[in-house]
């Protein structure tokens, strides 16, 4: 049986995509644990760690549009983050409502080490992607992404009546 044999019906294609889907999930996740384990933050605190600049500060709300959380999930990682000594908080001088949230010395020095262990491991994951292959890879997962988000908007029509795939279930 051909490759193209083998995923001619829609559900075999279906469950290999979502087979390998997960896969990749499941790697990225043990990847993400193993900088938990060895940096000590989380992959959230790691991920808002690497959206600050070395050397300068961030507003609160920019911060929040960057990582893409709500403002009082943000407020809560920035606690966590200031108890580990990692970031700082200062309130904007010229509008005393804003807060803009900084990186400490061993927060720089954290987000230099993430940031060449993300490099690293983009390295080591894809590196063996041939130049050539990877506009086509691209490709096919923004075709494949288009595909299912729009069975999702169709999944929303069907079921909830709102075909609002980015609030639809949110309000069930």
């Amino acid at each position: 049986m051909t490759e193209s044999e083998r995923f001619s019906r829609n559900v075999d294609f279906s469950n290999e995509v979502h087979r390998l889907l997960g896969q990749i999930a499941k790697n990225n996740e043990m990847y993400e644990q193993a900088c938990v384990t060895f940096f000590g933050v989380t992959t959230s605190q790691g991920g808002t760690i690497l959206s600050l600049p070395i050397n300068s500060t961030l507003k609160m709300n920019e911060l929040s549009a960057v990582v893409g959380v709500d403002s009082s999930t943000m407020t809560r990682m920035i606690d966590q983050l200031v108890d580990k000594g990692l970031v700082y908080r200062k309130v904007d001088e010229k509008d005393r409502r804003l807060v803009c949230v900084g990186l400490t010395a061993p927060g720089r020095k954290l987000h230099r080490e993430l940031d060449s262990a993300f490099k690293g491991y983009q390295k080591d994951s894809l590196g063996e992607i041939r130049e050539e292959e990877r506009a086509a890879i691209i490709q096919s997962l923004e075709k494949l992404n288009g595909s299912i988000a729009k069975g999702v908007e169709n999944c929303c029509k069907k079921y909830c009546g709102c075909g609002d795939s980015t609030t639809c279930c949110e309000n069930k």
